[in-house]
Formats: structure tokens, C-alpha cells, sequence
């Protein structure tokens, strides 16, 4: 369906072209796994900087109880 609806789009006639229909499919694809990609490297990242905060938060609960 979504190829039919691109493939529209981009003015290709009623039945969709070989053409039309392999340009839909590297569109959704392109951008489909652009944004999957973009997504985990993303919450990879934030989990990194999550888990370095709470370490970080840890050593100075640590250093406090233990140097006074």
C-alpha cells in the first residue's frame, strides 16, 4: 500500500513503474533503518552517560563517607 501511495506521489501513473516502485522501496528503507539506527546510537549514548552520572554520584557518596 505504501508503495502504491509513493509511487503516486511521484506523479508515476496508475500502475507504478519498476522504477517508481524501486525508488519507494530505497525511500522507506533509507529511511526507515536512517532512523532506527539514529534511535539506538542515540539511547546507547544517553545509557553511557546515565550510568557514568550514577557512578560518578557513587564515588562522591563513597569519598564523603569514607574521608571524613
Amino acid at each position: 500500500m505504501h508503495l502504491l501511495i509513493a509511487s503516486g506521489f511521484l506523479d508515476l501513473g496508475q500502475a507504478p513503474s519498476a522504477f517508481g516502485v524501486s525508488l519507494a522501496l530505497i525511500l522507506t528503507f533509507v529511511l526507515a533503518i536512517g532512523g532506527l539506527v539514529n534511535f539506538l546510537v542515540w539511547y546507547i549514548v544517553n545509557q553511557v552517560l546515565m550510568e557514568r552520572r550514577q557512578n560518578q554520584q557513587r564515588m562522591r557518596e563513597y569519598d564523603a563517607r569514607h574521608n571524613s
